[in-house]
């Protein structure tokens, strides 16, 4: 009998047959006897996995899409500096790892982001002055309000009774904030200089554009970036306490995430708490809204979640915890807002 020679994609199919099973390893040649290999963890089992499988498998590599996912959350969100505790202690089965944790949260902020915006005051140059403008939108109207950072003293504000637009005269006044920088980036690249001129001539729509493309862009960045320095405030105010920078940075993976997943959550909800603060400042009450004052409980929230964190994982008195947050969340603050700004600046040299 003449036998038919089977193509070489026939015999990787026949290979790759539902279920196959080896009695040696394939990918060290040990002999096995069970599902895995005891010399290197390879699979003895063959199985074609399904484009649904597939998926699963592809997401959750990137993203922490795993039951033990909400047991992670509950004990991140409900006991404050748990998990660091039970990760520097050894018990890190039932959990997701501090790292993976954090990426994946910081996907969902990022997207939420991307998806429905960030309200935050939008610089502003002419040739002589530098502001912002601060636009917040509710299910019931829309503000804005324009500020000159040269005169806090001339901080004007206009609202309108118009459901759709309320609109606020912006004051200038003489700055040389803006000479100096077109000097200063004049110096160190001309292309910088005339995309920063450029981006002064535009209408504020296309300024407001630039800006919050430098946003999107490259703040998800720097607030990575500014993960470790957050380790390293910590490594300093508890410099006695004997611990190592590694075990700071797992506390502030912690609770950088649970700020992203509070964020997240801020953001699905109308209202600004930002535009809460600024409004009373300036004692523009009308302006206000319901959804305003409710960010405000997550946002204490948030704030009180870290001093929380920090006495379950490093003890001491209340007193001393507090001054030490104190510390810490003024010069988070700092790098996060300094992050911002430099984030939206090289939106504008780059692009103008």
């Amino acid at each position: 009998m003449s036998s038919v020679a089977k193509s070489p994609l026939q015999s990787f199919d026949d290979h790759l047959s539902a279920h196959q099973v080896s009695t040696e390893c394939r990918s060290c040649g040990a002999e096995v006897n069970g599902k895995f290999c005891a010399s290197c963890g390879e699979e003895t089992e063959v199985v074609v996995p399904s484009a649904g499988e597939f998926l699963h498998e592809f997401i959750g590599h990137y993203v922490a899409l795993e039951g033990k996912l909400l047991k992670t959350l509950q004990v991140l969100v409900f006991s404050p500096g748990r998990l660091t505790v039970d990760y520097l202690a050894g018990r890190r089965i039932s959990f997701i790892s501090p790292l993976r944790l954090y990426l994946t949260l910081s996907i969902v902020a990022f997207t939420l982001i991307k998806v429905f915006g960030v309200e935050l005051p939008q610089l502003t140059f002419d040739g002589k002055s530098i502001g912002a403008t601060y636009t917040h939108v509710t299910p019931e109207k829309t503000a804005t309000l324009d500020i000159t950072i040269k005169d806090s003293s001339k901080r004007n504000a206009r609202p309108d009774t118009d459901a759709t637009a309320d609109q606020a005269h912006q004051v200038l006044s003489p700055n040389p904030i803006v000479g100096n920088a077109i000097q200063i980036l004049g110096s160190i690249s001309q292309k910088w200089m005339k995309n920063l001129q450029h981006f002064m001539g535009e209408p504020e729509s296309k300024k407001s554009e630039a800006l919050n493309y430098g946003f999107l862009a490259y703040l998800p960045y720097m607030l990575i970036g500014a993960l470790p320095l957050f380790a390293l405030y910590l490594k300093l105010i508890y410099l006695g306490s004997g611990r190592r920078y590694g075990e700071h940075l797992v506390f502030a993976l912690h609770t950088n995430t649970f700020a992203f997943l509070l964020t997240s959550l801020m953001m699905l909800v109308p209202g600004n708490v930002g535009w809460l603060a600024l409004c009373l400042h300036e004692h523009l009450y009308s302006l206000i809204s319901a959804w305003d004052c409710l960010q405000v409980l997550p946002f204490l929230w948030l704030m009180l979640y870290l001093p929380a964190a920090m006495r379950r994982v490093y003890a001491g008195s209340f007193l001393a915890t507090g001054c030490r947050w104190l510390v810490l969340i003024t010069a988070h603050l700092l790098v996060i807002l300094t992050s911002t700004i430099i984030a939206e600046l090289i939106g504008i040299v780059q692009h103008g």
